[in-house]
């Protein structure tokens, strides 16, 4: 099972049809369509327009889902109303014609501010992609902001194969 597939499952049992959730990475809008299916409303970041066209054409005649052509560190900007999850799948957009990449410190600034925005309970879900430029990196960042504030991880996952995506679901307290 991949890491897609592994935390597909896993949501179905976070959200309902009365959560709001964000996708920090809307990439090819593959979670966007996955969440507007199982939640009230969704938020879908990315700062590629390419991204922004692909996830759009993704959910064509879904009403759910507002979608922000920005950096995901910007969602406060955004999202003014409690999140019950919000997921991030870091690295770059898969078979884009544009490159543009995740970064570690733009990411560590959504990722604390996604928390934030997360309601009591709720989740956020981490997908590092280590073989890319700047993917360990990015990893390492952001595994020592999550040890140094105690952020409590219910799920780890990965193929455990040499840079195999690391997946982690972490609960807000």
């Amino acid at each position: 099972m991949n890491n897609n597939t592994f935390v597909h499952k896993y949501i179905k049992s976070l959200i309902g049809k009365d959560d709001v959730t964000a996708d920090l990475t809307a990439g090819n809008g593959n979670d966007t369509l996955f969440l507007s299916q199982l939640s009230k409303k969704v938020y879908a970041f990315d700062i590629s327009a390419e991204a922004i066209a692909s996830t759009k054409e993704k959910i064509t005649g879904r009403d759910n889902v507002i979608l922000v052509h920005d950096s995901h560190a910007q969602i406060d900007q955004y999202v003014k109303e409690k999140l019950r999850l919000a997921i991030f799948n870091l690295g770059y957009l898969p078979h884009g014609k544009e490159y543009s990449v995740t970064s570690g410190p733009e990411t560590l600034i959504a990722v604390e501010k996604s928390y934030e925005l997360l309601e009591s309970g709720g989740y956020l879900i981490i997908t590092f992609y280590l073989s890319h430029q700047g993917g360990r990196d990015e990893y390492y960042l952001l595994q020592d902001h999550i040890q140094k504030n105690r952020l409590t991880i219910l799920e780890t996952y990965s193929q455990d194969k040499t840079d195999s995506p690391i997946t982690y679901i972490i609960r807000k307290d």
